[in-house]
């Protein structure tokens, strides 16, 4: 599948690229990162799906967590025609065999660590109706800004009433100029909340229309650039405000500096980070645990937590572990195992995007030769970060960053050659639709013209070419293959039917797209998967604000 060249594609992606992009050259966003797994982590066993270097990748995890000093794999029937491949990339899968993930065995529990446990419903059938976000809070998209707002306006008056309201009007003076800049903040962020809604819903209603959506698309950009120009107001008030202090109102500069500094924290909107695709499926993130080394990790939407090889962790006051635990990638046929101990610390992405403190799985020292030939050598990363809000065992890191960062993650890959951008906070896109659950969801499949038949399922970007079971399928297999037959097409429409998400075709030979296909019947604890498919065709965007925490995943317009 290739990307549009129309040159309204080429600008939708300028102005992602370009708008949040310049959060790069700003200083909010960067191509770096300090790992680590938050206080509140949600639980310290997890559940990835297992990846190999040029292959498919493992559709879904457990379906049930596997209880403490177990190792539990979901299984599949059939067989693959290339190489497994997952969440963390298989080096060593067997040709025949599509790995899926094993849930984490814990050995020991941290009282530390309860509070953070998924939320979990009283449904019988557990499979996404778990939330990984941390902390057991719902995040509320816009809350940031609004708190960002009201500290700048406490910040005005208090530097009002400290100046000119205290008899000092030599220190008055010198307040306008970070008033000024305090001012031109406020306008920005309230300027970016109240237009952002109707310049997406501009583009998506312009699709199509030469000019109309081009000038759309201009609107869209200068709206994503606001809250970062909002940004380098809060920093040049911040340079100011020490001059007022000196001229004899040194207890309001001091306030005023440290409210300005809350405000630049929470008025964080966007963070734009560099993203590699490798082997076609497989999204590369740079990161940095613990103050070490910037280093190349897997981002998985099938999966939640970060497990990442030891020496690439920072040792210096790394503290003392939390837990240790078992965890195991595959299924019957070729598996693996490992040791970890978690550890409290930060994940860092840079430019301002570094998480809360909490928990990162650090795999044992006995078990890294085992871990990197299985899961990461094939791909060139360290480890696996998983994003998903109602997968696996988390904690969901990436809902741990400041501001309106934590608000959800947008990945659009492939923007130039193999790089494309992973953008932090609310969508900067509009949708033209989307999955309840993220990324666990109901939707429906049409292959051919056949009927829809309603699925749950798991929209993996770490599932390569996904998973499909026998009945939904029909004539379309390819004999008694796992593959569909050259040509067939595949539908996949929002659960009631209505809207198109995003369609494709079936190519030829050994690079072929085709779902591995699988007997629903005799299958354990295995699901639908989309694999990496919809994230080939456009911009992708995973929501952590829904109020049942379990997330929402949206296919983005551009």
């Amino acid at each position: 599948m290739t990307r549009s060249s129309r040159p309204s594609a080429w600008l939708g992606a300028g102005a992602v690229t370009v708008g949040i992009g310049a959060a790069l050259a700003a200083g909010s966003a960067a191509a770096a990162a300090d790992p680590g797994q938050s206080s509140a982590a949600s639980r310290t066993d997890s559940t990835s799906s297992a990846s190999a270097p040029a292959g498919r990748t493992s559709t879904r995890a457990a379906h049930h967590q596997p209880r403490a000093g177990t190792l539990s794999s979901a299984r599949r029937t059939g067989t693959a025609a290339r190489p497994a491949a997952s969440a963390t990339a298989a080096k060593a899968v067997q040709p025949k065999t599509r790995p899926t993930a094993a849930a984490v065995a814990v050995t020991h529990r941290d009282s530390a660590v309860l509070s953070a446990d998924p939320t979990v419903t009283d449904d019988p059938d557990p499979y996404g109706h778990e939330s990984y976000l941390p902390d057991n809070e719902v995040i509320v998209p816009g809350a940031a800004v609004q708190t960002a707002l009201r500290q700048i306006s406490e910040t005005q008056n208090l530097l009002q009433a400290g100046t000119w309201g205290a008899g000092n009007p030599v220190a008055g003076v010198t307040s306008v100029v970070p008033q000024v800049f305090l001012a031109q903040a406020a306008w920005a962020l309230t300027t970016w909340q109240n237009s952002i809604g109707n310049v997406q819903a501009a583009v998506a209603n312009t699709v199509g229309v030469p000019v109309v959506h081009e000038l759309a698309q201009l609107s869209l950009l200068a709206t994503l650039m606001l809250p970062t120009a909002a940004g380098l107001a809060l920093d040049a008030a911040n340079l100011s405000v020490p001059v007022v202090g000196l001229l004899g109102s040194p207890a309001a500069a001091s306030q005023a500096s440290g409210l300005i500094g809350q405000a630049r924290t929470n008025g964080q909107v966007y963070s734009a980070h560099l993203m590699r695709t490798v082997d076609a499926t497989q999204q590369i993130v740079y990161i940095s645990v613990n103050g070490g080394p910037v280093v190349p990790v897997q981002l998985d939407t099938g999966s939640s937590g970060l497990t990442i090889l030891r020496k690439y962790v920072g040792q210096q006051d790394l503290g003392d572990p939390v837990d240790h635990g078992t965890s195991g990638y595959g299924d019957d046929t070729n598996a693996v195992e490992y040791n970890f101990t978690t550890y409290r610390t930060t994940v860092d992405f840079g430019g301002g995007a570094s998480t809360t403190p909490f928990l990162v799985r650090v795999v044992d020292e006995d078990s890294e030769a085992v871990f990197d030939n299985y899961g990461t050598a094939g791909t060139g990363n360290v480890g696996t970060l998983g994003i998903a809000a109602n997968m696996g065992s988390g904690p969901t890191l990436t809902a741990l960053l400041p501001g309106e960062l934590k608000d959800g993650v947008m990945m659009y890959q492939n923007i130039i050659g193999s790089w494309g951008l992973v953008v932090f906070g609310p969508n900067p896109l509009p949708s033209k639709g989307k999955i309840d659950g993220g990324p666990v969801g109901d939707f429906q499949v049409k292959v051919n013209d056949g009927d829809k038949y309603p699925l749950r399922g798991n929209v993996d970007s770490g599932g390569v070419t996904g998973g499909l079971p026998y009945n939904v399928v029909g004539d379309a297999r390819q004999g008694d293959t796992t593959s569909l037959k050259p040509g067939t097409r595949v539908s996949v429409y929002t659960a009631d039917g209505l809207t198109l998400l995003y369609t494709y075709v079936i190519t030829a030979g050994t690079e072929s797209n085709s779902p591995i296909l699988y007997n629903s019947d005799t299958a354990l604890g295995t699901y639908p998967n989309t694999g990496n498919i919809p994230w080939q065709l456009g911009p992708m965007y995973i929501d952590y604000g829904t109020p049942d925490r379990l997330g929402a995943m949206y296919f983005d317009i551009i």
